[in-house]
């Protein structure tokens, strides 16, 4: 069987605040909350989390639960720091738009205004970086150096083969759009890019323990990381603590529950906190905007993406939010503008993800409509030559990003390059195929295939 990518990504307007949210008008009892929590906790073997739910222009509940360290048996609480993978990715957007706000970006101009890059790299906008949309490949690293200087080295080394697509032609999820974007920032401001999220978000936003450094985090009380070894069955402490500097931008901040609900309290209040204008409503409008449709998904919930943010129409409400999963870690976030809702849920293992309690927080504070069921897609019978019109290898990153679709025996097969093992192809809608549980589309150029889009990433035909 095939790798399963959906680990890669999570797809998991704003409105007057004059009207008293639903949530603001009834009384809300978390202990159904808290029993979701813990039940979770205890089904998926994480050590701990913390929660938060925001409503109105306040936190109304805030809780740890479980160990922050499996070894010291130190409590979770709303103040305990958690590594938040790709959730960071609002933040670095955030702070791009605040600076565009003040005149000092254009997210619209080529970044090559900015940065001696190749050609290609160069014509590429703030607007594409933040929206997925710069044809940029994708690429993660956990483990590397941690000064400031290496973002500026590492980006140096780029060439026009970091792109797999022509700049605005397609989604493509990029942590390495992320990285490359932080750059920017930092040749606009003329500082290392974790002082330029703290001087420009972190800081008036009140986030005082939020930060990209390790060496602060662990000044504070800090969740340790764990994971489930091969072989295991128990949790461990990741050691050594999983960091590279070069991809701060795209998943490494530090924060808590409590620390996180402010800028969460900003985005469904319109920038305000505390009565105090923190951020520029122009700001708000900006970050969550929908830029590009995201292919695939349930056409229904029309997914879309705005900058950091995914953007869906969920059982008749619009939500803006996000997940991130990384060593040691998980996280999710969910906004409802429109309610002055949110809710915050972080874990401290390897894709720790409390969906349940996600679902269950929503559901508590929003009115929204009853679930519905998709009838499961039906199998389009293909001919020989439609599937030979598909084969071949499909790439967004070289070194686990790459595909082959090949035919055998009459059927169609996806399988990773060079390898044997594969998982046989089933097409279930136009252009939309599954291959072992695993929806993707593939996406024409002229005649043939051009595109692979499978979790949120495009692989393009070599």
């Amino acid at each position: 069987m095939f790798k399963n990518y959906t680990f890669l990504y999570l797809s998991i307007c704003l409105l007057s605040i004059s009207q008293p949210s639903f949530a603001q008008q009834k009384t809300i009892n978390f202990s159904g909350l808290e029993a979701t929590v813990n039940e979770e906790l205890k089904a998926t073997n994480i050590p701990g989390a913390a929660v938060a739910v925001v409503i109105g222009d306040r936190v109304v509940f805030a809780k740890g639960f479980g160990v922050s360290d499996i070894e010291t048996g130190t409590p979770v609480n709303p103040d305990t720091l958690f590594r938040i993978a790709s959730t960071t990715k609002m933040l670095t957007a955030a702070a791009a738009v605040a600076l565009a706000q003040q005149g000092k970006l254009e997210l619209n101009a080529p970044i090559g205004k900015y940065l001696p890059l190749s050609p290609k790299l160069a014509s590429v906008t703030m607007n594409q970086l933040l929206s997925h949309t710069a044809g940029i490949r994708d690429g993660a690293s956990f483990n590397g150096p941690h000064d400031d200087s290496a973002l500026a080295n590492f980006v140096r080394s780029w060439a026009d083969d970091y792109l797999v697509a022509e700049p605005g032609e397609i989604f493509s999820y990029s942590n390495l759009g992320y990285v490359l974007a932080a750059r920017v920032l930092e040749e606009v401001i003329g500082k290392p890019f974790a002082d330029v999220m703290n001087d420009v978000l972190f800081r008036p936003l009140g986030m005082r323990r939020t930060t990209l450094r390790p060496i602060m985090a662990m000044t504070y009380p800090l969740a340790q990381g764990h994971d489930i070894l091969s072989g295991q069955t128990n949790p461990t402490i990741v050691r050594p603590f999983a960091d590279d500097s070069r991809y701060w931008a795209n998943g490494g901040v530090f924060t808590s529950v409590l620390d996180f609900a402010r800028f969460a309290i900003a985005i469904v209040n319109r920038g305000k906190i505390e009565g105090q204008q923190a951020l520029s409503p122009t700001v708000i409008a900006k970050l969550s905007t929908p830029y590009v449709d995201t292919p695939g998904g349930n056409a229904d919930e029309r997914p879309r993406y705005a900058y950091g943010l995914n953007v869906r129409d969920y059982r008749g409400v619009r939500v803006l939010q996000h997940g991130g999963l990384r060593v040691g870690f998980g996280s999710l976030v969910r906004m409802v503008p429109e309610y002055h809702f949110a809710v915050i849920v972080l874990t401290n293992k390897s894709n720790g993800l409390l969906l349940k309690t996600l679902e269950k927080a929503t559901e508590l504070a929003v009115p929204l409509q009853p679930k519905t069921t998709s009838p499961p897609r039906e199998p389009i019978a293909m001919s020989e030559a439609e599937m030979r019109s598909y084969v071949g290898i499909y790439q967004n990153a070289p070194d686990y990003l790459r595909l082959e679709l090949v035919v055998k025996d009459g059927r169609l097969f996806l399988r990773q390059s060079g390898q044997s093992e594969m998982s046989q192809v089933v097409k279930v809608g136009d252009k939309i195929f599954n291959a072992a549980g695993q929806e993707f589309l593939l996406i024409q150029g002229t005649g043939k295939a051009k595109y692979m889009h499978l979790a949120a990433h495009a692989l393009r035909k070599m």
